[in-house]
């Protein structure tokens, strides 16, 4: 029996804050309509508020703001359409293994311990994108810098490979202070 491939992990739609404020704005008015519903089946007493607001905007003629408002009103549609069909920006990095998958931070702190594993290094910080991992290490005056940033590229390297595609990893070293 095979496993059945679950979907890729990506952020939310750009489209669910401007689908919640407009589910927000449907139930206010399910609120009013439902408030004028039971006036008129006598359960509340008060004012109507739906009727006088039909009567006051019937009758009312083309006003100069209104072709500026409509065209606005198009605009806000189309930007909404193509908010529901942008595609989601991915979140996860897919390991090696079917259905494994690390965020950019995780990536980041898996390299940034890797960094710290070689000798020398006496502190380390690393930052993850897409398609590449940047590590900073420092170490302390006397070691050889060169050997140290290839044993430190070796390493994330050799931590990172189970992602795909391994990203690209730039290491940078620097001295800081003298030996304890």
């Amino acid at each position: 029996m095979t496993a059945k491939a679950t979907k890729k992990p990506v952020a939310n739609p750009a489209a669910a804050v401007p689908a919640i404020l407009f589910a927000l704005v449907l139930i206010g008015a399910g609120v009013v309509l439902g408030r004028e519903a039971l006036l008129n089946l006598g359960a509340i007493d008060g004012p109507e508020w739906v009727g006088p607001a039909a009567t006051n905007l019937d009758g009312l003629t083309a006003q100069s703001w209104m072709l500026p408002g409509g065209i606005a009103a198009v605009v806000v549609g189309f930007i909404l359409v193509l908010l529901a069909v942008k595609p989601r920006r991915r979140t996860h990095r897919a390991l090696t293994e079917q259905d494994v998958w690390l965020r950019k931070g995780d990536v980041a702190a898996v390299a940034r311990t890797a960094t710290l594993d070689n000798a020398g290094v006496d502190s380390a910080t690393a930052k993850a994108g897409n398609k590449k991992v940047t590590v900073a290490a420092s170490t302390v005056t006397g070691t050889d810098t060169a050997a140290l940033k290839s044993s430190i590229a070796t390493s994330v390297d050799d931590a990172l490979r189970p992602l795909a595609p391994a990203p690209k990893v730039r290491t940078r070293v620097r001295t800081t202070g003298q030996p304890s």
